[in-house]
């Protein structure tokens, strides 16, 4: 029999699988995932613990309030774990077909193949439909019912409408310093850095501090701090690097996941979220009873402090990466990629630099060619999303120490005698995160200083995130 948490790994799987068909954006990938784990903890907990929480004011009456009593009302708390896979497939189904819809506009209907973070051709709405099969007893419809009224109030309490926008607020100037397209493509999601946050959060709260004493393009590329991040990854990113080592060219295809086909960075980390919960025991009964100390209940609020943490991080490195370190102009720090920096720093004004024309990133499209990804550099991504899974798994967990061994769904990774993805092990949660920050570097897309305010705004807004919880 399986253990009663077992079908948030389910859902959290078919989300990865729908991940790997359609691509995409990191952003708009951890927003699907974060609001349909927190639909399947709102339902899973109300039936179980009856605690309010946050999604309340978005339910209507005539959903699954009690218009004489207004308190929510929904099937047995026998059927949670019903009501949680009809919240998981209306969430998905709905979040889905958003996103779909909004990338196709934004992307002008002609896809870049050239693109990894763009949706991919094929991509379709309606295939959840027939998922579940449809519900037969009483408790069943009420479970479906309640489930679907869950699921439209968690999408309703996230407007992502901003995000989609892709013309920049601020212009590119293509000023020495700045991002420009270094050919995988036009400004990716400049405006997620404007999507509201979960739970009230203010992602005006979460500015890194790392290039604090550069407040603009010329104090930062004039700094020892950039002379000595950019001849790091000038030696140890590049495509033909002989300094690099083994272990650090594993470390960097290891975190990658960057291409469509793959479940993308907040995929990789929802499978150790899995591996780690499977690890621990979470998904079977913890103490006695079936209410507030189930197994269902707390696999489904892990990964909803896991998934809203990342998608909450997504939007605050988003942010960091188009709007800081002001609202005007001519004070954002839009960080150009190493690729550029390396390739143009006979424009860079500082002597300490050498250019080299040629220099490729070690970074690899499935057919080989390289790229660097099209959004600014400063902050990591991959850095925010570790850091702030990590932050959540240690809050959860109620500790950073818990060993583990992680995989891969890179195509370019190494592998062993036998022709099997390499794994790696870990000693904590945030040694993991750290790696997945440093590995951008070896990897020619990110400075280290990157990956620095990465981790940084990630930790603190994972922390902060799970305090919800």
């Amino acid at each position: 029999m399986n253990p009663p948490g077992s079908v948030i790994i389910a859902w959290n799987n078919i989300y990865l699988d729908l991940v790997r068909k359609i691509g995409g954006a990191p952003g708009p990938l951890a927003r699907i995932g974060g609001l349909m784990h927190w639909a399947m903890y709102e339902a899973v907990n109300r039936l179980t613990a009856g605690t309010p929480y946050l999604v309340d004011k978005f339910l209507a009456a005539a959903d699954i309030k009690n218009p004489a009593t207004g308190t929510v009302v929904g099937p047995p708390a026998a059927e949670a774990s019903t009501a949680a896979a009809y919240a998981a497939c209306y969430a998905l189904t709905g979040l889905l077909d958003q996103y779909i819809a909004e990338a196709r506009a934004m992307q002008g209907g002609a896809l870049n193949p050239f693109d990894p973070f763009q949706v991919r051709t094929g991509a379709d709405t309606g295939v959840l439909a027939h998922i579940i099969p449809p519900a037969a007893t009483q408790a069943e419809k009420d479970a479906d019912a309640y489930g679907r009224a869950i699921a439209t109030a968690v999408i309703k309490a996230h407007n992502a409408t901003p995000g989609f926008n892709m013309t920049p607020t601020h212009a590119f100037n293509h000023q020495p310093g700045e991002w420009r397209n270094t050919g995988s493509g036009m400004a990716l999601t400049p405006n997620w850095g404007e999507v509201p946050m979960l739970y009230g959060l203010n992602a005006t709260h979460y500015a890194p501090q790392v290039l604090n004493p550069y407040n603009s393009y010329a104090t930062l590329l004039a700094s020892d701090l950039y002379a000595r991040d950019l001849a790091e990854v000038q030696r140890l990113g590049a495509t033909d690097s002989r300094v690099r080592t083994r272990e650090q060219t594993e470390i960097a295809f290891f975190w990658a996941n960057d291409l469509n086909g793959t479940s993308k960075p907040p995929g990789q980390l929802y499978t150790i979220t899995q591996i780690v919960a499977k690890q621990q025991g979470t998904l079977a009964n913890i103490g006695a009873g079936a209410g507030a100390d189930s197994g269902l209940l707390q696999t489904a609020r892990l990964f909803a402090m896991v998934g809203t943490a990342m998608l909450n991080a997504s939007i605050v490195a988003w942010r960091a990466k188009y709007f800081l370190p002001g609202p005007a102009a001519n004070k954002l720090l839009r960080v150009w990629r190493p690729e550029t920096a390396i390739r143009l720093a006979n424009n860079d004004g500082n002597p300490a630099t050498a250019a080299d024309p040629n220099w490729q990133p070690l970074s690899p499209m499935n057919d080989g060619t390289r790229f660097s990804p099209n959004f600014p550099a400063y902050v990591s991504g991959h850095s925010t999303f570790g850091a702030a899974h990590a932050a959540a798994m240690r809050t959860f967990f109620g500790r950073d120490a818990i060993a583990f061994t992680a995989t891969t769904e890179d195509p370019h990774a190494l592998r062993d005698e036998n022709g099997v993805r390499r794994t790696r092990r870990f000693q904590s949660f945030s040694q993991a995160a750290m790696e997945n920050g440093r590995s951008r570097v070896y990897l020619g897309v990110h400075y280290q200083f990157d990956a620095d305010g990465g981790y940084e705004i990630g930790m603190a807004v994972g922390q902060a995130t799970a305090a919800k919880f």
